[in-house]
This record gives C-alpha cells, sequence and structure tokens, in this order.
C-alpha cells in the first residue's frame, strides 16, 4: 500500500464526518438543545477545576442529595466542540438521583493530548474534593464520554491514582461508559485529518492508548456503538474488549445509529445506553 493510499483508508476508517456530511447540523442541534437544558435546569456552571482558560466544568444536580456523579467528556477528536455543545447528556442522569459534571478541556493543536489527559485527571480529583459543596458524596464518581471523550472516560479508568496523586484511592473512577470510543491510538497516526492538529506522536501514541494499559484492577468498562459507524471505530471496540476483558461490563450495540446518532441513545430517559449505564451505576 502506498502512502496515498494508507493515508485515504485511513480516512475512511476514521473519518466520522465524511461518513456523516450532516454533522454540523447535528452540531448546531446539540449546542441548541444543550442551552435549552441549561435554561431549565439545577446547575452550577463554569467552575473551574483547573489553573488554565478551558479548565471548567457545568454541575447539574437532581432535586434532593445526590447519589453520586457522573463526569461526562464530550469528543471532537481533541480538537473541537464545547462542555456548552453537552448539556443534553445530563436530563437522564439527574432525573435518576445522579449529579452530571460535563468537562470541558483544552484543546489541540493548542495542547498535545498528554495535556488534556491530565487535565481530565484534575477534574476528576477536583470532583471527588469538591462534590460535597452541592452535597454528592465522594463516591462513587463515574466516568462517560463519546469518541475522544470515550478514550478519556477509558483514559480515567486506567489511572493509577495513588501514583497519580499521593492520598487519592485506587477505585476513584468506579466505572466509565464509553461511546464511540478510541482506544489504541495508533492507527490514528495514519489519518491526516486527525493528525493534523498535531495531538500525539508516534512515540507518544502507545502510552495515551488504553488498550495498551494493564486492565484497571477496580472498576468497570461499559462500551456502545452504532453499526452504521466507521469501521476503524469497531476495530477500536474489539481492540478493548481483547485486552480488557476482565472488567468490561457490557457492550451496547445501537442498531441503525451513526457516529454522531447514537447520542441520542444516552441522551433520551429510555435510550440504550442511558439505561445500560444506569443499571452499571446502580
Amino acid at each position: 500500500m502506498t502512502a496515498h493510499e494508507a493515508r485515504t483508508e485511513g480516512e475512511r476508517l476514521y473519518n466520522a464526518r465524511l461518513a456523516v456530511p450532516q454533522w454540523q447540523q447535528i452540531f448546531e442541534r446539540w449546542a441548541r438543545d444543550s442551552a435549552a437544558v441549561r435554561a431549565t435546569a439545577r446547575a452550577r456552571l463554569d467552575l473551574r477545576y483547573g489553573p488554565q482558560q478551558m479548565q471548567t466544568l457545568d454541575v447539574f444536580l437532581p432535586e434532593g442529595r445526590p447519589r453520586g456523579t457522573l463526569a461526562y467528556i464530550h469528543g471532537g477528536y481533541w480538537r473541537s466542540l464545547d462542555k456548552s455543545d453537552a448539556s443534553i447528556v445530563a436530563p437522564p442522569f439527574t432525573q435518576a438521583g445522579y449529579a452530571v459534571a460535563v468537562v470541558n478541556y483544552a484543546l489541540c493543536p493548542q495542547v498535545g493530548v498528554d495535556v488534556i489527559v491530565d487535565q481530565v485527571r484534575q477534574a476528576a480529583a477536583w470532583l471527588r474534593a469538591h462534590s460535597q459543596e452541592w452535597g454528592a458524596p465522594e463516591a462513587p464518581l463515574f466516568a462517560c464520554g463519546h469518541s475522544a471523550g470515550g478514550h478519556l472516560a477509558a483514559m480515567l479508568l486506567a489511572t493509577d491514582w495513588p501514583a497519580w496523586r499521593p492520598g487519592l484511592p485506587a477505585g476513584l473512577i468506579a466505572g466509565a461508559i464509553c461511546i464511540s470510543g478510541l482506544y489504541d491510538l495508533r492507527p490514528l497516526l495514519h489519518v491526516p485529518s486527525v493528525m493534523a492538529a498535531r495531538p500525539f506522536t508516534q512515540e507518544g501514541a502507545p502510552g495515551l492508548s488504553p488498550a495498551l494499559h494493564a486492565p484497571p484492577a477496580q472498576g468497570a468498562l461499559l462500551t456502545a456503538l452504532g453499526s452504521a459507524e466507521n469501521p476503524g471505530f469497531h476495530a477500536q471496540a474489539r481492540s478493548i474488549h481483547a485486552h480488557w476483558r476482565a472488567v468490561h461490563a457490557g457492550h451496547v450495540d445501537c442498531a441503525g445509529h451513526d457516529h454522531f446518532s447514537i447520542l441520542n441513545e444516552l441522551a433520551r430517559s429510555d435510550g440504550a445506553i442511558a439505561l445500560a449505564a444506569l443499571r452499571l451505576m446502580k
């Protein structure tokens, strides 16, 4: 295979925008619907969890004392989107009694994925330290993410927390719900539309790949994937199942959904992913 053929194949496998031409309209709908959620929700917005400009999060609260917290991490191949596009994920979980923290992070190419991983770790540690300010317990804390956010949620589950910051418990993340996630970053080195943002290097990709880490000693992984997604995302799901079989608590097949429409199954109270996530969390 020539270099040009490899690049073309990489786009076919992993360029979700190429596979879903109406992606811009979908992003605009997410933003509108998320603004509507924020307009009526019980929420604490733009809380700062770190020193950098983008290190903020929004916390959505249930009626009454939260039974735990779900940290949601948006996708966008580490280079686009914002927490303000992702408020739509909160209602199914606040209705079930959980606090939901929607996390922002700095974007590529201003920073690399290694920095982003450290930022979402800071967000998780901050949530544990501050959750009692809105009546939530320190634990359980769950992570959830879509696409690149699924990668980041898996990295949180894979983190050796006491080694990262002494005093934190090994089981800081009780479970991760990873939707259309990326678990082995090495194939993305051959996707020009991804690498244009300089997210990581060939040398750095293995260390940023959850599937190449040992399975976490504590916590559980739930994965979800749409049947109409690019073939590369199907390969990614097979990879994490093979490497993390011991902690892989289940997989949600979302028939007919593409890389973007799959979020409907998380944002609806009767959605297949929301229901499976709540079963895991309970």
